[in-house]
């Protein structure tokens, strides 16, 4: 009996096993059938270039590749590690250092010894700035998603709350996620508006840095500048707003075009016209907050003075490393007002009252609106 023929597998074209007492196929020459597997085809190059396995001589590239010590990656993260703690060793000796040396004592007196009646008006100022900022915002959704002005204004609030609380920028998320629940407003358009208020938010940045000058004692040339710029920049907002934000999505390919369909609803004619003043007044307000409560804590300073103190802080505080940037407005005050002869004590003491000023009644305006439960939101959508 050919035993090789035997447990091979089903029969082939309807052939069965031959029978024990049948005639016997001839013994061949051929090889034991082989195991179930791929077949190379014979174009195919023979494996390891017709070399026994392993042998890589000849191989193109750099030879043998030679994998690298398991404690290799071990030692860099120590080593990472060490140079971290000693860096933020260092950085609190020099916060101590500073903190031990620092007078503060005579600015605890400038706090105590702060206008209260100018506090008060400092504070109205900024408050209202934050309702312009809503209103803007408001003006922008209505159109494409109706809601109610209350709406709006303390889905605001929260996420100027929740700003205050941390370190991302998660207040945009949150103005997004209260309009949501609370207005019924399509997550979609609400994110288009955040889009435009930005856009607004930064034209009327541009009017205010051409504007603000106006009221300042500046240097000829300076002013012949300032002139320039506000003309080029009154141009361009009228072409602008003649052919329509919107236009400019309609040069994009038809596949972004059908993506931002309610931006370029919420773009058309001139409905940027409003955001973009309440935008304006906002910075404006802000400007006025910071002369106020400068004014209260008895610093002598000029409106140039707490102009460059506005937009110095401001630019320290893009990065925020700290929640509502406590640290950071202070020591960007110390900066910005150092050119003009303010003492740094005199400076801090202005920026504590500053932070408390703009911080302290926004977090508790926001955790009234969300029923005391803006740390858990916070959490939620950091």
């Amino acid at each position: 009996m050919d035993v090789r023929r035997v447990g091979l597998g089903p029969p082939r074209f309807g052939r069965a096993d031959p029978s024990p007492r049948g005639p016997q196929a001839p013994a061949r020459g051929d090889h034991p059938a082989a195991r179930r597997r791929w077949l190379r085809s014979g174009r195919r190059p023979a494996p390891h270039c017709g070399r026994p396995p392993c042998d890589h001589r000849g191989c193109a590239g750099c030879g043998l590749h030679v994998p690298a010590a398991r404690g290799a990656g071990r030692v860099k993260s120590r080593a990472g590690r060490w140079i971290g703690w000693l860096l933020a060793l260092v950085g609190i000796g020099l916060a101590l250092k500073f903190f031990t040396g620092f007078p503060w004592q005579v600015t605890f007196a400038a706090l105590l010894d702060a206008d209260p009646w100018l506090l008060i008006i400092a504070l109205a100022v900024n408050l209202s700035s934050l309702v312009a900022k809503g209103w803007g915002w408001h003006l922008l959704l209505k159109p494409v998603a109706p809601h109610g002005w209350r709406v709006a204004q303390e889905a605001n609030l929260v996420g100027a709350a929740v700003n205050d609380l941390s370190v991302a920028v998660a207040g945009e998320a949150a103005r997004v996620h209260l309009i949501v629940q609370r207005g019924g407003v399509q997550a979609g358009a609400a994110v288009s508006s955040v889009v435009w208020t930005r856009v607004a938010e930064g034209l009327a940045l541009a009017l205010f840095l051409v504007m603000a000058p106006s009221v300042l004692q500046l240097e000829p040339w300076l002013r012949a500048a300032q002139s320039g710029a506000g003309l080029a920049l009154v141009v361009v907002l009228l072409l602008a707003w003649g052919r329509g934000w919107a236009s400019l999505a309609d040069r994009l390919p038809a596949s972004l075009r059908s993506r931002v369909g309610l931006l370029r609803a919420m773009g058309a004619g001139g409905r940027l016209v409003w955001p973009t003043a309440f935008a304006l007044y906002n910075w404006a307000a802000q400007w006025a907050t910071y002369h106020l409560v400068l004014r209260a804590t008895h610093v002598p300073v000029s409106l140039a003075a707490s102009f460059t103190a506005l937009i110095v802080v401001n630019l320290g505080g893009l990065l925020r490393p700290t929640p509502a940037n406590v640290g950071v407005t202070q020591a960007a005050l110390v900066v910005g007002l150092l050119p003009f002869g303010v003492a740094p004590e005199q400076a801090v003491a202005a920026g504590l009252a500053l932070q408390a000023l703009q911080v302290l009644p926004v977090l508790f305006l926001g955790a009234m609106v969300t029923g005391w439960r803006l740390l858990k939101l916070e959490s939620e959508l950091a």
